[in-house]
């Protein structure tokens, strides 16, 4: 469920990126008072886009990982683990440049390092994911 939650905040900063485009422009030209209206513009388009995409491929991740975890295959979990850490770590860097998301960042980041460490740390997680591995086919390695 709290992957699910993660998602959703992927697609929300994603719209609040686009929504907030005038935002973006007013603290790319407090950044860089030398540029030029059309590299501003340029500038709110590479952010927009490029925020859309990033969230967007997090999104469908753990769209897709909410499905599989409750396959107890392992690499799910770590695929869900270096995700979320990965997530969290970028997260951080878009914090210190903008101050656009200085609230959000914090709340999704923290429900991130949760989400790890209720994949990790719970017994019933640890047996859950163990479980898979005496019973069915062996896995591929990652």
């Amino acid at each position: 469920m709290l992957l699910a939650v993660v998602a959703v905040s992927h697609l929300a900063v994603a719209v609040l990126m686009w929504l907030n485009r005038d935002a973006l422009r007013t603290q790319i030209v407090s950044q860089h008072p030398d540029f030029a209206a059309s590299e501003v513009d340029r500038s709110v388009e590479i952010a927009v886009v490029s925020g859309a995409v990033f969230h967007g491929v997090l999104l469908v991740l753990c769209a897709l990982l909410v499905g599989k975890l409750t396959t107890a295959r392992r690499w799910t979990r770590r695929l869900a683990t270096v995700s979320q850490l990965l997530s969290v770590v970028f997260s951080a860097v878009s914090w210190s440049s903008s101050p656009l998301f200085h609230v959000s960042i914090p709340i999704i980041g923290a429900a991130q390092l949760l989400l790890v460490a209720l994949l990790w740390i719970p017994r019933s997680a640890r047996e859950f994911f163990a479980s898979r591995k005496s019973s069915g086919p062996p896995e591929p390695s990652l």
